[in-house]
């Protein structure tokens, strides 16, 4: 298929105006992320196996992103991903990282570079229009701020650019679409990992607002924990996610998109039962793919409403956890359904 409709000439040889790195061991992904690329007209340097010399990557010229896959976990490939990440935090490019998602707590616990985004391989289907979309944000992201000082035409040419590449993808996943809705949806391997370009998932959190109505202190001694069981039991909010993914049954799961809300409830239960949230299972709790999930912690953690904790038996491994203010709020809210006698899905 030829991605690279409505490409002029003269994008086919300044997109992005720099070349991509791509990593890794995988060679026939490695080689249909390479075709990808080219075929919307970006440029690819020679790929490097992930145990590569650090001159090799030193020596790339003009890079503008890294893509790097990993299939597994040892010592090699956390040092590949180190390596990675001090080179794009010297170049300041921008770091893609495509996994499966039983090794995203590792990759998170081992780098923590401010301008990265992970992509699921779990959800192939949807691999290709997530790596356009992902990699063309993320570079436009950086060249929007190295020309902000520029003349006008220079980020007015960045802008056709990124909205070339993202109409591009959304024509990978109308196909993927079209092609997924003449199956048995119960026969989909990983149904809920749907494309990562939904008009109906936003990519930025409502506001938080602070509103702690019943004065609850920062908790977590038996007192306070008996003082909220009062208002709400972990129970309650297991039953109310469970509502919302019965819904699911009945109505396109497209909908009903709210990974925010879907996270401050498993939070919330999991802070009543004294249970550890990792990352990778809040992904998961979100209902949504992971990249857009990991943006919404990412930026739920700097509102402050999310706390990352590093495990204190194992390094490699980040949980995260409401804070303080937030689970005051929750308990908050709890108690308005509550005393109104509401529903609450």
């Amino acid at each position: 298929m030829n991605c690279a409709m409505g490409f002029g000439a003269d994008h086919q040889t300044t997109l992005w105006n720099g070349q991509v790195i791509v990593i890794g061991d995988d060679l026939i992904l490695r080689g249909r992320i390479v075709e990808l690329i080219k075929s919307v007209g970006g440029r690819i340097t020679k790929p490097l196996p992930i145990d590569f010399y650090q001159r090799d990557i030193e020596r790339r010229l003009n890079p503008v992103a890294v893509v790097i896959h990993i299939c597994g976990w040892d010592q090699k490939t956390q040092q590949s991903l180190s390596s990675t990440e001090n080179f794009c935090r010297q170049q300041d490019l921008p770091l893609l990282i495509l996994l499966s998602l039983d090794l995203l707590d590792f990759a998170i616990g081992a780098i923590d570079h401010p301008n990265i985004e992970f992509l699921d391989t779990g959800s192939a289907e949807n691999l290709s229009a997530e790596l356009l979309v992902t990699l063309n944000n993320s570079i436009f992201r950086t060249m929007s701020a190295t020309f902000e000082n520029r003349d006008e035409p220079d980020l007015a040419d960045l802008k056709k650019i990124s909205a070339d590449v993202d109409r591009i993808a959304r024509v990978l996943s109308r196909l993927t679409r079209e092609q997924i809705s003449g199956r048995d949806r119960d026969h989909v391997s990983n149904p809920v990992f749907e494309p990562d370009i939904k008009s109906t998932v936003s990519d930025d959190p409502f506001p938080f607002k602070d509103r702690n109505d019943i004065a609850i202190r920062p908790f977590g001694n038996a007192s306070e924990q008996q003082e909220i069981a009062g208002v709400v039991r972990s129970d309650q909010i297991r039953d109310a996610i469970r509502a919302r993914r019965l819904r699911d049954q009945y109505f396109d799961a497209d909908l009903f998109a709210d990974p925010a809300w879907d996270m401050l409830l498993d939070l919330m239960a999991a802070r009543l039962e004294n249970k550890k949230v990792s990352v990778s299972s809040l992904c998961i709790a979100a209902n949504v793919p992971p990249t857009t999930a990991l943006r919404w912690i990412k930026i739920m953690t700097e509102e402050e409403i999310f706390r990352r904790q590093a495990d204190a038996k194992d390094g490699r491994r980040i949980f995260i956890e409401l804070s303080d203010d937030a689970a005051a709020g929750m308990v908050g809210f709890f108690s308005v359904i509550r005393r109104n006698k509401l529903m609450m899905i």
